[in-house]
């Protein structure tokens, strides 16, 4: 469920602002009713207060907007394999979700993990909770470390710039929720809860795994 009323104090939204979100959200399924211009028409204003809204909750277009949105829903049918290989770990990452919702949420990835990583951090905004792409090394000895749940992404287990920052989180006891794609790896065992997704649908299953997870907060 999205927050609407977090997400307006986070991200400062004025009145209009919010029941342009707030419209968006309600008739998401109907692609007429969210044209940009039938938004502004509805809302008595004009599409470029629309874009002005898009780029104060971070998205660099409108369609970007809507895309993300979509895909909230588009993956309420979870392959039932995907998550029962890992039930253990599923809920114990979950509870880690759960129990952490108002923490900062840092995410690690490196190449073609970088676009998951980047959705995944939108659609925790979206969701009204603090997330971070990529974050820095500074920020595990910073003392605002304390407040981090890291989340890396590595297909191999073995991405040296992940397993890096990973020794420094478990040094200073963040806890870490890993998506790999090997088991026994070192990431794996670095990791304090780790979900080990095979084949060649890796960034496809991460996504329904992720998906997954915000669909039970």
């Amino acid at each position: 469920m999205i927050d609407i009323n977090y997400i307006s104090k986070k991200h400062k939204l004025d009145s209009l602002e919010e029941n342009i979100l707030k419209f968006i959200i309600d008739n998401i399924n109907d692609k007429k009713s969210i044209s940009i211009r039938n938004v502004a028409q509805e809302n008595f204003t004009s599409t470029s207060v629309i874009y002005k809204c898009m780029k104060k909750l971070g998205y660099s277009s409108y369609s970007d907007f809507i895309f993300f949105l979509k895909n909230k829903n588009s993956f309420m049918n979870i392959s039932e394999e995907i998550i029962e290989e890992k039930d253990e770990n599923f809920n114990e990452a979950l509870e880690i979700f759960k129990t952490n919702r108002e923490n900062l949420f840092m995410f690690l990835s490196t190449g073609i993990g970088n676009n998951i990583s980047s959705y995944m951090h939108e659609r925790m905004t979206i969701e009204g909770m603090r997330s971070l792409a990529n974050g820095h090394l500074q920020l595990l000895e910073s003392t605002l470390s304390k407040d981090i749940i890291l989340i890396v992404i590595s297909q191999s287990g073995e991405t040296e710039s992940i397993l890096d920052m990973l020794k420094v989180a478990k040094k200073n006891k963040i806890r870490s929720i890993s998506f790999i794609g090997k088991k026994n790896s070192t990431i794996e065992k670095l990791s304090t809860v780790s979900l080990v997704t095979n084949g060649d649908m890796f960034f496809a299953h991460i996504i329904i795994i992720f998906e997954e997870l915000l669909k039970r907060l």
